[in-house]
């Protein structure tokens, strides 16, 4: 895993990569992302494999105090929580994401971080699917529900930057994720613009209460 450059000035990116692949399609993404956003922000790829993270097994035990599986996920949320923003890249495998990335979803956007008060709220995020002809779509709408979950800022370029497998390039969804992160870096500046003199910053997101009953 690559660590931060030391370069506060610049937006901090992490990539969560689901793939187990190490010079496939997503490795390329990874190539890419870092291609395009050189010198203006610092770009980490967190590969899930490298870690280890336990099946979720839905006891909502952690509805109210931390989860008690002892494994990686709390060095990835550390990770995480780091960034200013985080673009994930899971892969499409048989009728949905892969297991580890599965797994990581449930882990962190479900249970893990309920009794943390969300520490991941209001951080940019962006989604990019690599996969091979089908599936792309619900992975994609899989991942966009956890970071909804999270209460973290989705960013997107309109049509989703999804990359099959089976091409040799794939200039339409490199588009889409290039966009994407020129929009990532935008919302970025915006939120952490200096007020002028006597103006209080301007949060965009507020808390929200929900009615009971």
């Amino acid at each position: 895993m690559r660590r931060w450059p030391r370069r506060p000035e610049l937006m901090k990116l992490i990539v969560i990569v689901g793939s187990s692949r190490s010079h496939g399609v997503s490795s390329q993404v990874v190539s890419l992302i870092r291609r395009h956003l050189e010198g203006r922000a610092s770009v980490q790829d967190l590969w899930l494999r490298d870690y280890r993270i336990d099946y979720c097994d839905a006891d909502n035990a952690c509805s109210h105090t931390d989860c008690l599986l002892q494994d990686d996920v709390a060095a990835i949320v550390e990770e995480m929580a780091k960034a200013d923003a985080i673009l994930y890249l899971p892969v499409m495998h048989a009728y949905g994401t892969n297991s580890r990335f599965q797994a990581f979803l449930e882990r962190v956007g479900y249970g893990f971080l309920r009794p943390r008060e969300r520490p991941l709220r209001d951080k940019l995020a962006a989604v990019a699917v690599v996969g091979r002809r089908y599936g792309h779509t619900a992975v994609f709408s899989q991942v966009v529900l956890n970071v909804l979950l999270n209460k973290m800022v989705l960013v997107g370029s309109g049509f989703p930057a999804t990359f099959n497998t089976q091409l040799v390039q794939d200039p339409e969804a490199e588009q889409a994720l290039r966009e994407t992160l020129d929009r990532l870096l935008e919302h970025f500046h915006k939120l952490n613009e200096r007020p002028r003199q006597g103006v209080e910053r301007l949060r965009l997101l507020k808390q929200v209460q929900f009615q009971t009953g």
